[in-house]
């Protein structure tokens, strides 16, 4: 696999179909919902929403939802799961789909930024920059280390600095505790409030 194939929706649909989704948590992580536990509801919006799960919490918890995916297969799950919430689910690409007059509260990340290639990081910086607004939130469990066969790509702290640093600004950064096999002891729940 190259990593461009990554950045195209048929190698996350194949994956889908064939139930090889080693990254899907399989529910809400720990994180989040003490996250959701202290948070002031608003607009959320959550970009590779995969199975979705995360939109039935930050819904329950009185947010405003729109999660979107370019994963067709991923989208269709995602609505078998969420029933009459499969309304706040987009499919269609991220970075391309217009958002105009939808002014985000908070961003949630988890696993978007570390199936992109690096390549297509400042892509990833300069989009969370356009969608939220001074003092709000890029939120959610970033991706930490090395990896031999991406993806996944993690981060290095130095990359992270070099993505986010000009316009958010890090204001909390936890060790994750429910972390998946194939992510463990490499993620970390982290909050970039927009400068």
């Amino acid at each position: 696999m190259t990593a461009e194939e990554s950045t195209l929706p048929d190698f996350w649909n194949t994956r889908y179909a064939a139930g090889k989704t080693p990254w899907d948590f399989g529910g809400v992580p720990a994180a989040l919902r003490s996250f959701l536990a202290r948070a002031k509801p608003g607009r959320v919006l959550i970009p590779g929403c995969g199975s979705g799960y995360e939109v039935q919490a930050f819904h329950d918890a009185g947010f405003d939802v729109t999660a979107i995916d370019f994963s067709s297969a991923a989208v269709e799950r995602a609505g078998r799961l969420l029933g009459p919430l499969r309304r706040c689910v987009i499919e269609g690409d991220f970075f391309a789909h217009d958002f105009t007059g939808q002014n985000f509260d908070l961003i949630y990340e988890r696993t978007f930024l570390c199936s992109l290639p690096p390549e297509r990081w400042p892509l990833y910086g300069r989009r969370m920059a356009e969608l939220l607004q001074k003092g709000k939130v890029l939120a959610g469990v970033f991706l930490y280390g090395e990896e031999p066969d991406p993806p996944p790509y993690p981060l290095t702290e130095a990359q992270a600095t070099e993505l986010l640093g000009e316009v958010f600004e890090l204001i909390r950064s936890d060790p994750v505790s429910d972390s998946l096999q194939l992510f463990g002891g490499m993620e970390r729940w982290q909050e970039w409030r927009r400068k």
